[in-house]
């Protein structure tokens, strides 16, 4: 059991007061409108939205994950992380400006900017159920999980009093300022979470021995060898982990952007701003999980097993049990709180936009006032924080592990992934095609648990089926699905398609539409495209690949790497300069009327 000083103490009361004034001083701008409540006012600056993007995605169930799976299945795992990158490699060079044009507040009102009808507005209500309410309550809630097993690790502190606590406050800031007290306090704990756990990393090495102990004594260790230190599988042999990588590289990462970086891209003041917050994201988001992998792997020589009331979710906090001393500690945990209560704000928002928007607003009450949508809106943020507490304590109840919600998660979102890049770019997708795939993902979550041993396919029974297997079994029989009924239903029709078109110019098969609208300028998707993405991969992944391997003292492939970062860095260096170019001509055709875009062409 750990214990705090009075300056942890001291460190943690002052973020939660710097919080809470937070929450207060933007109370009054957040009010004015939906739009300053759920995206303040789209008027920030690309490195504001660049740090909250990163702080966002750090929850602190992020560090936990991280240290259980390399524990429990080495580096190669690390690759579920660093999938999600190839998203916003995609993301920056197609996504982000698709949708800053489309101008919208949420991802569910897409659905009827691109589609028509009953089958729209239903399927706009069912993402913004399937979004707002199932993905950010499971969020909120092994949010909320974890938080308790640091402070029951860290602390003396009753952790649900602890939890409660946070909780508490957290709540009142989100539910007064909204989205600008959102992008402000992740901007703080960007810097506090960065500083104090790359501290921790260097610390825990330094005192442990150095890294050559580390890596030594893991590779002795029968438990887990040198496979737990292998970034990559052996590609001499087409074995399981060699099929689990090309599942991470080929299945895991189609999807268009979360819908809370999208939220993050149309609050920036433009799509070039909108590109460069989204480029940074994407650099930091590839190389940060190396800063918890280090503490991971000392985590292996100090609590090689673990045993109650502890496992592989608590070895993070243990590791900082272990050699921080007071001051250290408290900035430490404020550091885990700043990124819980960032989190839990984010979805809280995120969420609430689903229900205002897209719910209340859309099929409830359309003509309220403003006063009317923000006290409504507040009402909801609390019921949804209330929600994800009860569902966190069935969490704790069942004795789960934050990695298997996190599996959990993946199996609703993951098969849904090619069709919402489909659609962008593929005319004949329609609302019956996202009603399926959306529908057979969530049903098959729920169900999973589920599945008697005596379903066996490819020789394993299902609970023992490898969870990335399941994955692409899971795509590989709904996407097909969905594409049939595709052409089983009625197509979008042609006025609706043109309009969109005319909107957001993705570029892409548009051949029903005729040539003088496929034609105009600004397409998102073009042939340079895949060099783009190619210089985005080497960019992105040849750094973080250069820190992996110097952790793991290879310094031979370090230079490979670095040298391969370089190569893309010049590629997207370039492809920056041209892109700035075209957006200072056309970023601001989506409010020109056509006719005069035409003669610009």
């Amino acid at each position: 059991m750990g214990h705090l000083g009075f300056l942890d103490y001291a460190i943690i009361a002052a973020y939660l007061l710097f919080a809470l004034g937070a929450g207060v001083y933007f109370s009054k701008r957040a009010s004015k409108s939906s739009e300053n409540y759920f995206l303040g006012g789209r008027s920030f600056p690309w490195w504001m939205i660049a740090v909250s993007m990163v702080a966002t995605s750090f929850a602190s169930d992020t560090p936990l994950v991280v240290t259980e799976i390399t524990r429990t299945d080495g580096l190669q795992r690390i690759w579920w992380v660093f999938a999600a990158v190839l998203t916003l490699i995609v993301g920056i060079f197609l996504f982000s400006r698709l949708w800053r044009r489309a101008a919208i507040i949420t991802d569910a009102q897409f659905y009827e900017l691109r589609y028509e009808g009953k089958s729209a507005a239903f399927l706009r209500g069912f993402r913004a159920f399937f979004a707002g309410i199932i993905q950010n309550l499971l969020t909120i809630s092994w949010v909320i999980f974890a938080m308790s097993s640091i402070i029951t690790t860290m602390t003396d502190i009753p952790k649900w009093w602890a939890v409660g606590i946070c909780t508490v406050v957290a709540l009142v800031y989100a539910t007064f300022s909204g989205f600008y007290g959102v992008v402000v306090t992740d901007f703080i704990q960007f810097f506090i979470a960065t500083f104090s756990m790359i501290a921790l990393a260097v610390i825990a090495v330094v005192k442990v021995g150095g890294l050559s102990y580390v890596l030594d004594t893991i590779a002795a260790n029968e438990n887990y060898g040198p496979k737990t230190l292998s970034i990559f599988p052996d590609f001499k042999s087409f074995d399981l982990d060699l099929v689990k990588l090309l599942i991470y590289i080929f299945v895991f990462w189609w999807m268009d952007a979360s819908g809370y970086n999208m939220q993050r891209m149309s609050a920036c003041k433009n799509e070039r701003d909108s590109v460069r917050a989204t480029i940074f994201y994407a650099i930091f988001q590839c190389c940060r999980p190396w800063i918890w992998v280090v503490v991971a792997l000392v985590s292996i020589v100090l609590f090689p097993t673990l045993t109650e009331p502890y496992n592989d979710t608590h070895a993070y906090p243990l590791v900082m049990n272990e050699y921080l001393g007071y001051g250290l500690k408290g900035l430490l945990i404020t550091a885990f709180l700043a990124a819980f209560m960032s989190t839990i704000d984010t979805h809280l928002n995120w969420g609430a936009s689903y229900m205002m928007t897209d719910v209340y607003q859309r099929f409830i009450k359309k003509d309220a006032t403003q006063r009317h949508y923000m006290i409504v809106t507040k009402i909801v943020v609390v019921l949804m924080m209330a929600a994800g507490v009860c569902i966190a304590l069935y969490i704790a109840w069942r004795q789960l592990t934050v990695s298997a919600v996190w599996e959990f998660f993946a199996f609703m979102i993951v098969p849904p992934g090619m069709i919402n890049v489909a659609r962008w770019f593929w005319w004949r997708i329609n609302a019956y095609t996202e009603i399926t795939v959306l529908s057979f993902g969530l049903v098959f979550a729920f169900i999973n648990p589920f599945i008697p041993p005596s379903v066996v396919l490819f020789g394993y029974p299902w609970p023992e089926m490898p969870f990335e297997i399941k994955i692409a079994f899971l795509t590989g029989v709904i996407v097909p699905i969905s594409i049939i009924l595709t052409f089983l239903t009625p197509a979008v029709s042609k006025e609706k398609l043109e309009e969109f078109y005319r909107k957001v110019r993705p570029g892409g098969f548009w051949g029903i539409l005729d040539s003088d609208i496929r034609e105009l300028p600004g397409k998102a998707l073009s042939v340079s495209t895949i060099i783009d993405v190619i210089g985005g991969i080497l960019l992105c992944y040849g750094i973080s690949l250069a820190i992996g391997y110097s952790i793991l003292l290879k310094f031979d492939k370090t230079g490979i790497c670095c040298l391969l970062a370089v190569i893309g860095g010049f590629i997207v260096f370039r492809w920056y300069k041209k892109e700035v170019k075209v957006l200072a001509q056309n970023g601001s055709l989506r409010n020109v009327p056509e006719q005069k875009i035409q003669r610009q062409d």
